[in-house]
């Protein structure tokens, strides 16, 4: 069994060191960045919100969701390292539903919020939620078919 897995991510383009962490259990892939037992990775690529989530799924997490001023910190930062800049970025959380009623889409509990002044704007077009907002490197809610880096996340004994 373990040998067909291995050979599964190999033939699935996966690194063989992501699959000696998924048999481990304990780690976070390479190029993840582990928090508690969640593991975050920032991806430097432009794509709209359900796309974004999308590549998320595929690799095994979400959209990050995030819970503490710690998580948003480090967020921030992961972003900041890979584009260089506190560049827009989207996170998990969206209100889509119903407007003002915002979810993660991991389903985790709506617990932390770091807003910028004035927002989010109660507008029926603006439904996702993105880091780093100009300025003030806050959220900010924004159109959803914007294109923008992304932060996905996932449990460490997920993978």
């Amino acid at each position: 069994m373990q040998f067909a897995l291995g050979v599964l991510l190999l033939c699935g383009g996966i690194s063989g060191s992501w699959a000696a962490s998924i048999q481990k259990g304990r780690y976070c892939p390479a190029g993840w960045t582990k928090l508690d037992t969640r593991c975050f990775i920032f991806q430097n690529e432009s794509l709209n919100f359900r796309l974004a989530e999308t590549v998320c799924n595929i690799l095994g997490g979400n959209l990050v969701s995030i819970h503490s001023q710690l998580e948003n910190e480090v967020v921030r930062h992961m972003i900041l390292a890979g584009a260089g800049s506190f560049a827009r970025t989207w996170i998990g959380l969206y209100d889509r539903i119903v407007d003002g009623d915002y979810l993660w889409t991991d389903g985790s509990a709506v617990d932390f919020f770091d807003w910028a002044p004035g927002r989010p704007t109660m507008n029926n077009n603006q439904d996702c939620v993105e880091i780093n907002f100009p300025n003030n490197d806050q959220w900010n809610d924004r159109g959803c078919g914007r294109r923008q880096p992304f932060v996905c996340a996932k449990d460490q004994n997920h993978f």
